[in-house]
């Protein structure tokens, strides 16, 4: 018997599992991150998972605030195939705990005064890895 997917079907697979997987072989890298995305650095051996977001305290775009506020979020962290612990990262702030430096470029959808609470799961990260030292 042979199977055959069609690419929705594949399409369909892959957004199913989880936040998916993506692997960064060069740094400095860019990647985007959900809840539950995992990114795999090479080299260093690290993984990371989006695994909450912890508070979400930015301005909203549609007024005017005295401070931006921020955005706290949580991973899982494995290195080297290690055992999983956990790493705190907020906006405005870079962690160089791991070998590489990671930094939140970016976080939406932005914050709006009509929409009191964005659903965890519509949020999308972008998050930068650097090497350490530079």
């Amino acid at each position: 018997m042979q199977l055959c997917l069609t690419p929705v079907l594949i399409i369909a697979l892959v957004a199913g599992c989880g936040g998916g997987i993506t692997t960064v072989s060069l740094l400095p890298a860019t990647v985007t991150l959900k809840l539950g995305g995992d990114v795999q650095v090479t080299s260093p051996d690290i993984r990371l998972r989006l695994v909450e977001f912890v508070q979400d305290s930015r301005c909203p775009v549609d007024v005017v605030c005295i401070q931006e506020g921020s955005v706290t979020l949580r991973f899982s962290v494995s290195v080297a195939g290690g055992p999983e612990s956990g790493l705190i990262l907020q906006t405005g702030e870079t962690d160089s705990s791991l070998g590489v430096v990671l930094r939140i470029r970016e976080i939406t959808p932005d914050r709006r005064v009509n929409v009191p609470l964005i659903d965890p799961r519509d949020y999308r990260v972008s998050l930068e890895i650097s090497p350490a030292g530079s």
